[in-house]
């Protein structure tokens, strides 16, 4: 594989599975290889493609203990881009730690509410833990989700990420209806949408090409 991104939170509902599965189809809509690892146990993901009869790249249900040692397995190839939708750390802390200990990028989806902040740092915790059996660094960041674009808490979230020490990516999720009812319909995503903009910043980061 070419790169491998885990979405990941303490908690559930954090919009881990919506933001797995639109940033996936941004990637491939650029041309990339793509598979989807599913390794919620709740299998979201995988019911979500069998409900728009598949997605236009590869789905494998990785809800094991091990799931960290199989991600080489879904690749399609060298160049695959592997996306990881994580289950909730408190309740199945086993899967999510063998992921994070070797994907290349690790995200924190977080909402720009006090609450949301102040959860962040039982996952820096975990990260910390994990980071030590690492064979090399991640790199981590948070992404910002469900941000109301008119509202100054955006800003402010990200002012206090930041001084807490955390990398803030760049694009922010806006909330959006059609994100909320994203699940279990088929992705629109075009050029210039946050997601595809997402995808671009994660193409910038490991250093490969915008479009193939």
């Amino acid at each position: 594989m070419t790169l491998s991104i885990a979405l990941a939170n303490l908690k559930p509902g954090t919009g881990k599975t919506t933001t797995s599965v639109l940033l996936a189809y941004a990637l491939h809509r650029r041309g990339y290889d793509v598979s989807l690892a599913d390794c919620d146990p709740a299998a979201s993901t995988l019911a979500w493609s069998d409900a728009v009869s598949g997605f236009p790249f590869s789905v494998y249900g990785l809800a094991v203990k091990d799931a960290g040692k199989r991600l080489a397995s879904i690749a399609g190839g060298p160049k695959t881009i592997i996306v990881v939708d994580l289950p909730q750390a408190e309740d199945h802390g086993t899967i999510v730690r063998s992921v994070l200990r070797r994907v290349d990028e690790i995200t924190i989806p977080v909402a720009p509410s006090t609450i949301e902040i102040e959860r962040t740092s039982a996952i820096a915790d975990l990260l910390g833990e994990v980071a030590e059996v690492r064979d090399r660094p991640a790199r981590v960041a948070v992404l910002l989700n469900r941000v109301v674009t008119s509202a100054r808490s955006g800003s402010d979230a990200r002012d206090a990420l930041v001084e807490l020490g955390y990398d803030v990516l760049q694009p922010r999720i806006p909330r959006r209806e059609a994100y909320a009812l994203a699940y279990g319909m088929t992705p629109d995503i075009r050029d210039g949408d946050p997601f595809d903009l997402l995808a671009e910043t994660y193409l910038n980061r490991a250093g490969l090409k915008g479009r193939v």
